[in-house]
């Protein structure tokens, strides 16, 4: 009670210029009304900023695991190239069902442009070598190391499958099968893009 006593004068002009304001516009909105519509016209531009940023692509991280024919595989190994990255392990209905995708992936690229990898998440008694070529499977497989872990962070769930563009920046990632169509059409815009942008110099 106070307060209005003291302020009582000025909220009647706050109220007055409301109302003046509203006949000067045209419309019957109510004092408060016209006042936070012109607070909201007058600061649109913090709004708009914010709703249309868009995070940009990870950078690239370093890291390393030994893959089953026991040669170091890197980040390094993958500069150049779009890396199609898969957590899997083999007691995993899903990523059996994916393999079979990925092993024509690997047909449809060449190995100077795509880089397709199965990191393992089983348990380290697991033989991995054999149970890829019973499979047939024909592209890379190895562990994931703790260092994978830090660059492309834990797998929630498996099958997830990560794509990288050719400077190793995180393009793409899902958890759970993706068919062949899908990564391909992925694989493929990484790939013209780089073209794009090594023909113009970027």
């Amino acid at each position: 009670m106070d307060f209005l006593k003291r302020h009582c004068s000025t909220i009647v002009l706050i109220t007055i210029a409301a109302f003046w304001i509203g006949i000067q516009l045209g419309t019957d909105d109510c004092p408060s009304c016209v006042v936070s519509n012109l607070a909201g016209k007058a600061f649109p531009a913090e709004k708009a900023v914010a709703s249309s940023q868009v995070p940009a692509p990870a950078k690239k991280a370093n890291w390393s695991t030994v893959d089953t024919n026991g040669k170091l595989f890197t980040s390094n190994d993958l500069e150049g190239k779009v890396g199609v990255l898969v957590y899997w392990a083999t007691w995993c209905g899903g990523c059996k069902s994916e393999i079979p995708d990925l092993i024509a992936l690997r047909k449809e690229f060449a190995t100077s442009d795509v880089e397709i990898v199965g990191l393992s998440v089983d348990e380290a008694h697991k033989d991995l070598s054999a149970y890829a070529e019973a499979v047939g499977i024909n592209y890379r497989v190895a562990r994931v190391t703790p260092s994978i872990v830090e660059a492309f962070g834990e797998a929630e769930a498996i099958p997830t499958l990560l794509i990288v563009d050719q400077e190793g920046r995180i393009h793409f990632r899902h958890t759970g099968v993706v068919s062949k169509d899908a990564l391909s059409e992925r694989v493929r815009s990484l790939l013209a893009t780089h073209t794009i942008n090594r023909a113009y110099g970027i």
